[in-house]
Formats: structure tokens, C-alpha cells, sequence
């Protein structure tokens, strides 16, 4: 096997503990891809998951082993499968120009200018969603394409229809599960999640559009670390934020042909599954 880590924190180095990351006697045991890919100075976005993702599968085959996908990010889960558009690269002058008009204006102007240029795509989208709005004025600048039409264009070299995928879930009753959040959430706190995320904001620069600043826990955390809250409210924010995020992979996987079940049940269909894919390598 093959073990490729699917989530959007883990890929970040030195975000341990917040992001619930293997330990490194885990990760030596069972080596995982995409787990401390790049620092907290950069960002890696949907795109460098899907492109490298595609090159660790070849390479997995041409080594004779079944590429594995385990996390819990969903969105990275169903870019796998429906595929990701050709766009271009970050252009980090033209965002610098947006952060300046974005100073020079009223809120929410930067989502104003996708609108008059794309107002189909700035409808479906937050107006304070500004990462997906700059991504948006980006590439009209780049390319003249709208992401409407970009997103309406048909994919034709779609994983899933390349490969055979099997997918599982596993799954707790909804009472054990958010009891298994509460525990590793006083776990993470325990192990020195305030210390971490000390490190992190002075060791690197995170800007306020990062998607680490973003994710569960860190968000949290770095509002306590920043004044805004106490060590209270961090819990329960970050407590309440888990337990949507696991509603929300649950109806993400009721929507996808997957295999879910209690996690016995699921242990045991995926061993007969894997023994049938064994068969045909």
C-alpha cells in the first residue's frame, strides 16, 4: 500500500498537534505522502493536492502498490474523483495590486469587481470568501476566462474514470463520536497546543488569507492567542466547529458511492475488497 494523507492542515509543516498529525513513530512505521509538504510561509492549494496527487498514484502503480487515501477532507476527496480544471499559477504581483485596492476601499469591494466581470460565480460564492474571489479575478486577469465557464467545461480525464475507486467509511453513533471530539480536543490541549501555535506565528508569517488561519483549532486558537477570547471560549468554538465539520463529512459521504458502516463492519468489507483488488494487479 500506498498511504497518501488527505488533509488540508497536515500538509503543513510544524502544525502537529492542532491538525492531529501522526506522530513521527506512526509516520515512520506507516510512511505517509503528502504529510509536511510545505511551511506555514506558503500555501498549498487544491490544485498542488490534485496534480501531485496524480503523479504519487503513477508512481505507486509502477511500483506495484495500491495508492491509499486516508483523511478527512472532504472537498480534496471529491476533487480526486470529478477532476481539477487547467488554471494558472499564483500571479503574486497582481494579488499585491488587489491587497492595495483592497486597503483603498469599502469592504467587500474586491467581490464587487467579480461581479460586474463574473456574476453568476460571485452569487454562488460568500462575499467574504476572498480567497476563492481572488483566485477568481486572478484568472480572468491571467487568461480572460470566467469561472463560470471555466467550472461548466466537461472533464475528460477524470480519475474515476481511469481507475477503479472503492471507497470507505468509517463511522461512529453520533453520541460516541462527539465524545471521541471532546476527548482529543483536551488531548490536543494537554500536548501543548497553545505552545505550538505560539511557534507558529512567530516563527513564520501567516497572512490573514492563509488557510491555516482558517482551519479548526488554529482558528480557535490563534483568536485566544491574539486576546480575542479566553481559553474557555477557544474550547467550545473549537468543540462546536468539529463536531459540524464531522456532520458534514457524514453527509458528504452519503451523497458518494461509499462503503458505511460501523467501523468493524468497515474493517472487515475493506479487507474483502482489498484482497479482490489484489487479485487484479
Amino acid at each position: 500500500m500506498e498511504l497518501i494523507s488527505v488533509d488540508s492542515v497536515m500538509v503543513y509543516k510544524d502544525c502537529n498537534i492542532g491538525s492531529a498529525k501522526p506522530t513521527k513513530n506512526i509516520l515512520k512505521k506507516y510512511p505517509h505522502k503528502m504529510i509536511d509538504v510545505v511551511t506555514p510561509n506558503e500555501i498549498f492549494t487544491v490544485a498542488d493536492f490534485y496534480n501531485s496527487s496524480k503523479k504519487i498514484i503513477e508512481k505507486a502503480h509502477l511500483n506495484k502498490k495500491i495508492p491509499l487515501f486516508v483523511g478527512g477532507t472532504m472537498m480534496y476527496f471529491k476533487l480526486l474523483q470529478n477532476g481539477f480544471h487547467d488554471m494558472p499559477k499564483r500571479d503574486n504581483e497582481y494579488r499585491k495590486n488587489l491587497e492595495k485596492i483592497k486597503s483603498k476601499n469599502q469592504k467587500n469591494f474586491l467581490h464587487s469587481m467579480l461581479k460586474e466581470i463574473d456574476p453568476d460565480y460571485a452569487n454562488k460564492i460568500n462575499m467574504n470568501d476572498e480567497v476563492r474571489i481572488i483566485r477568481a479575478l486572478e484568472i480572468f486577469n491571467s487568461t480572460g476566462k470566467l469561472m463560470t465557464n471555466i467550472f461548466s467545461i466537461k472533464q475528460n480525464k477524470l480519475l474515476k474514470n481511469k481507475y477503479d475507486i472503492h471507497q470507505f467509511g468509517l463511522v461512529e453513533d453520533r453520541k460516541r463520536l462527539h465524545k471521541n471530539i471532546e476527548i482529543r480536543l483536551n488531548e490536543i490541549l494537554e500536548k501543548g497546543f497553545v505552545k505550538e501555535a505560539e511557534s507558529l506565528l512567530s516563527k513564520y508569517t501567516i497572512k490573514d488569507n492563509h488557510p491555516l488561519r482558517k482551519s479548526i483549532n488554529y482558528k480557535q486558537m490563534f483568536s485566544y492567542l491574539n486576546g480575542n477570547s479566553n481559553l474557555k471560549t477557544f474550547f467550545e468554538k473549537a468543540l462546536y466547529a468539529t463536531r459540524q465539520l464531522a456532520k458534514k463529512q457524514i453527509t458528504w459521504q452519503r451523497s458518494w458511492d461509499i462503503h458505511t458502516e460501523i467501523k468493524e463492519s468497515t474493517i472487515s468489507v475493506f479487507d474483502k475488497e482489498l484482497e479482490k483488488i489484489k487479485s487484479r494487479l
